[in-house]
């Protein structure tokens, strides 16, 4: 065809030039072209007609090129509804998404961007095309950018010129992000659920571009699909969470039932055992393979009496809380239940499930536990009225022992014969013990528990709690007895000790010794220790052989005038002493003590020195004399000096 020279040929071979430009489909520039090459040439009607031609021809290319867009926009809508139907991730979809949006769009960058409805805020759920990470964090007020507009409005919004659109109220950080990402145009469409918007799809280039309507009709559609996305997810998740909850509550009911088959078993096992008296060990051995635990009794010292089950018992066995009523939980997987008959305590139960800590005990097992304890209380109330019976036959002979009054001997021995209860010729260590703060019959269960386990036994007598342990070393017995004991009954006890006896007459003996020795360490201050006549020090030594002429000489010639001197002159020579002793002989920490001047304690040496006569007492023999002086002062405050010593003799 001759285009040359500005001639255009003849009709018929634009007409087939045309032909071969639709065919090839050739971009519009080239019809163009053929359009100017048409008119070039002389006006003629035909020339007219065939100007009329190319643009129809021109308008049949546009035609064609938008059904092809048009298919390939259906395409990938298809292949995102296809998706929709494949694809199980919620993130693959939208990420499937995205990246048709970008692609059919042709756009630099796309995104979506969800509201958080906590928040007030809109973020990015998914972004592809960016190339720099502060806008893949985005977060910003509800209104604030395109994002935030669309959500705010519910309108779609495209800008040529995102910094200087006067439409956009813009977030600094946002627009920091934007601008190090080289964003300039974008236009987006809301995501819908119904009649509220959740989120927005959005393309943007890193030039200036204007959006046709065609192109927010295909974001539209796009986003559409992730609505649907997006709302299905919700509603798979809360499918899923009720399948849990359901699938949580079936196993509630069924771990409820075998519960409550184990808490019927447990009725009538538990029953039999109270009925024939079995031991604490057999009820723990029960109730360990009723509930498929680890079951401890612990007594209220803290001792473990028995323990059974498959599976380590704890070295920290927890206890109920003070006043505790019913089994609780007193850290995951293991339960304590207080074993209590009325008021008095025997101790607990502890229960270890071995398993985590969310699966707790179920109600029927809980109760299971307290019937348990109920029934050890029942079990150890009757072994301990009968150990009561017996310590009690065997007490009322103890007791006769240690009256006043001597026992006729050969009786005694006869009763004790055909008691058989105790065997007086083996060598007892005696003990009397007392305690502040607890009533006398506690403490003495307390003591005729551990007197038992020892072999011996425990009676009261004169006011006093005494034990009779067989085989027992007295030092030890000083040491152990305030410990056990006070952890037993939750006081201090105080205990007197003596021993070994062999033999009636030297239990006697030595009971008044103990209880001596008793007296003693209450009057010298001593509560909640146990010791012999040896463990009293000097003090003891002195008292063995002293009798009660020698002791009164020793107070009337060194604290009895300083006694007179405080009396008569409403001095405080007497305590000064006492703290010069108590801190080693130091006038300056005694004055510490004293909370006085050291001049003041110096002078009050002096005036010691002058009320007796002499300065022997600073000496070392004499300061023993003086200090072991003190001492029987303040014990003869408590006891008197025909019960403190050992005879009356003198």
């Amino acid at each position: 065809m001759a285009e040359r020279d500005g001639s255009h040929g003849s009709a018929g071979e634009v007409i087939a030039r045309l032909l071969h430009l639709l065919a090839t489909e050739a971009p519009g520039e080239a019809f163009d072209r053929l359009a100017e090459a048409v008119e070039s040439g002389p006006p003629t009607a035909e020339r007219d007609e065939l100007l009329v031609a190319v643009g129809r021809a021109g308008r049949v290319r546009e035609l064609l090129d938008h059904r092809k867009r048009r298919e390939k926009e259906t395409h990938a809508l298809f292949e995102t509804a296809r998706d929709l139907a494949s694809l199980r991730d919620v993130d693959e979809v939208l990420e499937a998404i995205v990246r048709r949006a970008r692609q059919l769009l042709g756009t630099d960058a796309t995104y979506l961007a969800l509201r958080d409805p906590g928040a007030g805020e809109v973020y990015m759920r998914t972004t592809l095309g960016t190339v720099t990470r502060a806008i893949e964090s985005v977060r910003q007020p509800l209104g604030s950018g395109v994002g935030g507009r669309i959500i705010a409005t519910g309108e779609p919004f495209a800008t040529a010129d995102y910094v200087n659109d006067p439409r956009l109220q813009r977030d600094r950080a946002v627009t920091d992000a934007v601008v190090e990402d080289g964003i300039v145009s974008m236009v987006g469409v809301p995501l819908r659920i119904g009649d509220q918007v959740v989120g927005a799809l959005f393309v943007a280039n890193r030039y200036e571009r204007a959006f046709d309507r065609s192109e927010v009709a295909l974001l539209s559609s796009l986003a559409d699909h992730a609505s649907v996305v997006i709302e299905n997810s919700r509603l798979f998740e809360h499918a899923e969470a009720t399948a849990r909850r359901l699938r949580g509550a079936n196993e509630v009911l069924a771990h409820q039932g075998r519960a409550l088959e184990r808490a019927g078993a447990a009725h009538e096992q538990l029953m039999p055992l109270a009925l024939r008296r079995a031991d604490v060990g057999e009820l723990v051995e029960a109730v360990a393979g009723m509930l498929g635990a680890v079951v401890a009794a612990v007594g209220v010292d803290g001792r473990v009496l028995a323990s059974s089950g498959e599976g380590p018992l704890p070295d920290d066995l927890p206890a109920p809380e003070p006043g505790a009523v019913g089994a609780h939980e007193a850290r995951p997987g293991t339960w304590t239940v207080p074993v209590r008959a009325g008021a008095e305590s025997f101790g607990h139960l502890v229960l270890v499930t071995g398993e985590p800590p969310e699966a707790r005990l179920a109600g029927p097992d809980v109760r299971t536990l307290e019937r348990a304890a109920q029934t050890a209380a029942l079990l150890l109330l009757m072994d301990r009225q009968v150990s009561m019976a017996e310590q009690q036959v065997r007490g009322e002979l103890v007791d006769d022992l240690l009256a006043d009054r001597e026992p006729d001997w050969r009786a005694f021995e006869r009763r004790v014969r055909r008691s058989g209860g105790i065997d007086l010729r083996a060598p007892h260590t005696v003990a009397v013990v007392s305690a502040d703060g607890v009533g006398r019959r506690a403490l003495l269960h307390a003591a005729a528990e551990l007197a038992a386990r020892h072999g011996g036994l425990a009676t009261e007598h004169a006011a006093r709690v005494v034990l009779l342990l067989p085989d027992t070393d007295p030092a030890a017995a000083a040491r152990q007895l305030p410990a056990e004991l006070g952890r037993a009954v939750g006081v201090p006890v105080t205990a007197g000790v003596a021993g070994v006896a062999r033999s009636a007459r030297e239990v006697r003996d030595r009971h008044r010794e103990a209880h001596r020795c008793l007296r003693l360490l209450l009057a010298l201050g001593r509560v909640g220790e146990g010791a012999g006549t040896e463990d009293l020090g000097v003090l003891g030594l002195v008292l063995d052989g002293t009798s009660p002429k020698q002791l009164r000489t020793l107070l009337a010639e060194s604290v009895a005038p300083l006694e007179r001197y405080d009396e008569e002159h409403h001095t405080l020579l007497l305590p000064t002493l006492e703290g010069w002793f108590a801190t080693g002989q130091n006038p300056r920490a005694a004055a510490r003590l004293l909370q006085v001047h050291p001049n003041t304690v110096y002078q009050r040496l002096d005036r010691i020195d002058s009320v007796l006569g002499h300065r022997r007492w600073r000496e070392p023999d004499g300061a023993l004399t003086m200090h072991v002086a003190l001492q029987l002062r303040r014990v003869l405050d408590h006891v008197p000096v025909e019960e403190l010593l050992p005879t009356t003799s003198g």
